[in-house]
Formats: C-alpha cells, structure tokens, sequence
C-alpha cells in the first residue's frame, strides 16, 4: 500500500452545508436487512443517492468480507455520479481498527492519499483518503471504520464505510462523501467498541500494578518478589500457541534504564540459539495515550530459529508513576497470519493502556495523534 499527503486533493474536516440545505439535499438511511442487529445502522446520503443492494453479498476475493450497502446516484439524476458502499467482516478477538484498514486497502488496490488517526479506548481508528484506477478513471474514495461488539454473540464486527466518486467530479462532491462516513451511525451501538471482553490483573509485589487484558489470552504468574514480578499472557487456539506475551514489573529503585533492558533482550535471544535476529533500536514514544506512564520506549525484532521458525517481537519499556516495566510480546508474523498478529499487538496496547490507569473508561472518546 502506498501511503503520501497530497495537498491538491481537498480532505475537508468540517462540514460547512447549512441545516437547512441538509434538509433539503440530503436523507438518512435506516438499515436493518441483516438478522444480526449489531449491523443494523443509520447513513446520510444525498437525495439522488439510492440503495442498490441492501442484502449481504460476499466479496469476491475476500474471504469473511460481505457487502451489506451500496448506493448510488440514479441513473436519470443530474446529480454527479457517487457510490457509497458499507463492508464488514467478523472477528473473534480484538484488533485495531487502523491495523485492519490497513490490511484491507493494498488488497482493493487502494493508494492513501491523506489519513488522520484518531485513539481511543476502542483502539486506533484512522479517517483515509484513497484514489484508484478503474478502467483508466481514477476514483477517489473517504474511508472510516468502526466496531461494534455483539453481546448476543460475544464477539464483534469491523464495518468499513467507503464513500467514492471519480475524480472529476471529487472537488464538487467532496463534502457529500464527508457526510456519509462522518454520519454513519450504528443503530445498536453496544458502547464496548472491541471484540471480547477483559480480565483484570492485580499486583501488590513489589509495588502496586494493575492492567486489564483480553479474555481470549490465558493468564500466568511466573514468579512474584520484593524486586521484581513476572507474569505472561497466551493465546491458543487448538491446542497451539499462537502470540505470548510477558510482562516484567520492577521496583521503585532498580538500578536499570532502558539501554540495560534492550541489551537484556537481545543477550537472553543469543543465549536461546535463535539462528536469526534482525534488531532495531528502540523509538521513544511521545504521544502516550495512558498518561500514567511517563516514559515508554518501543522497537520490533524479527527472530528465527529451528523449533518456532520466524516470528515478531513487540518490545517495550517504559516507568509507570517511576517505577519501571518492559513487555515482550512474542508474535506470529504479520506476513503469515494478520488477525493472529493483529490480536497479539492489540492486546499489548490494552496492557499498555489500563496499566495503573484508575480513570479509564470504555467508552470511544476520541483524541487526535
């Protein structure tokens, strides 16, 4: 996928059509033709703008994806020609919505022209701006993603709302795509924007921490003292082992930094016989969404060796009100299975997120990066 900021093509962020124009130019879509009421949702189209499908159809080349929308301007109308289309797939463990847009695009063989990330307790959610090639028209489209948990099936949904036109009519229409993504709403929004539910761990040695984790992974403490209490995260599925993740929370006055930590790492990985390791230093992060944690660092190691073949490494390293941790998450790579991937550096983020993080509440408010 390529990805570049281009500053001839319009990306507006806020609407400027009047409430009464809105009225007058503009309807709301009520959808319910899906059995499964976490899908059924709300969608402001223009006037000229009409169903063509309202049943769910797969996508031919995407296994698990379904069209559950598509619109377009009628054909007698002397409105521009638009389309907005609403996918969706189902997963059973948490992932970022940003990681799956990303995951999606090169697959559509869409080029990012703009983005603006956004976070929140629901994860990383990402407002794209693409362009296409179909049949030597080039076609731009505004991209959100959302997420809606289904109590009734405990699982959830990741929905795409793709609104497009071709680029010569974009400057005319660009605000009409603004309003379907950013009026796209969700009929039964469940209010717990991830996949599965949490669990929540508490530790008293050797200083007060707490985190939430999603129920999917298996808890275990390895060992818990006056320097230093060890405890590891895994999810399996059929009897395999498909991410680990292991957290070290140490006390108020151990003598380490994060240079000790990293060469800790990559010492024990030699001492393990991997016959590969690619490293990378680890990148201060500047924008924290926990603000408990005042200092983190982060890096990526890709390993291999004979008995668990490749896999990713998500390392990090940072002090929670001054006292020190660092996460490893041991991860299948991306490139072989995305949503296992996927799964494993979300449920790092959420460690990550509810560490020491008293006031965190699950419900999607939204900061700017």
């Amino acid at each position: 996928m390529k990805e570049n900021s281009s500053s001839e093509i319009l990306f507006p962020e806020i609407i400027t059509f009047s409430s009464d124009y809105q009225q007058k130019q503009l309807w709301r879509c009520r959808y319910t033709s899906t059995s499964s009421r976490s899908l059924h949702y709300k969608i402001l189209l223009p006037l000229n703008v009409k169903p063509v499908n309202i049943e769910p159809k797969p996508i031919k080349g995407l296994h698990g994806f379904y069209t559950i929308g598509c619109y377009k301007t009628v054909p007698e109308s002397e409105f521009p020609f638009m389309e907005t289309e609403v996918i969706y797939e189902y997963i059973t463990n948490d992932i970022d919505a940003s990681d799956w847009i990303d995951y999606i695009l090169p697959l559509l063989e869409e080029e990012v022209i703009h983005r603006k990330d956004y976070y929140s307790v629901g994860g990383k959610y990402s407002d794209i701006l693409t362009k296409n090639n179909f049949d030597g028209e080039i076609v731009i489209s505004r991209i959100r993603v959302f997420k809606n948990y289904d109590f009734e099936h405990k699982d959830a949904n990741l929905i795409m709302v793709k609104a497009s036109c071709p680029l010569v009519s974009y400057d005319l229409l660009a605000e009409y795509l603004l309003h379907c993504v950013k009026f796209f709403t969700l009929i039964n929004d469940s209010g717990w924007h991830l996949a599965e539910e949490l669990k929540s761990i508490n530790i008293n040695s050797p200083t007060s921490y707490s985190f939430y984790y999603p129920a999917s992974w298996q808890y275990t403490e390895r060992y818990n003292h006056e320097k230093m209490s060890y405890h590891s995260l895994s999810l399996k599925k059929e009897g395999k082992t498909h991410g680990i993740i292991d957290g070290y929370f140490l006390c108020h006055d151990a003598a380490i930094d994060k240079e000790h930590i990293y060469s800790l790492i990559v010492s024990k990985l030699k001492e393990n016989n991997h016959s590969e390791i690619k490293e990378t230093p680890l990148k201060k992060i500047k924008n924290i969404f926990n603000k408990n944690i005042t200092e983190l660092w982060t890096g990526e190691f890709k390993v291999n060796d004979a008995k668990n073949g490749e896999c990713t490494l998500i390392v990090c390293a940072g002090k929670v009100q001054e006292n020190w941790f660092y996460v490893i998450g041991s991860l299948t790579q991306k490139k072989q299975d995305f949503k296992l991937w996927a799964a494993g550096k979300r449920a790092i983020d959420i460690v990550l997120n509810s560490l020491n993080n008293y006031e965190l509440a699950y419900e999607e408010k939204f900061y700017k990066e």
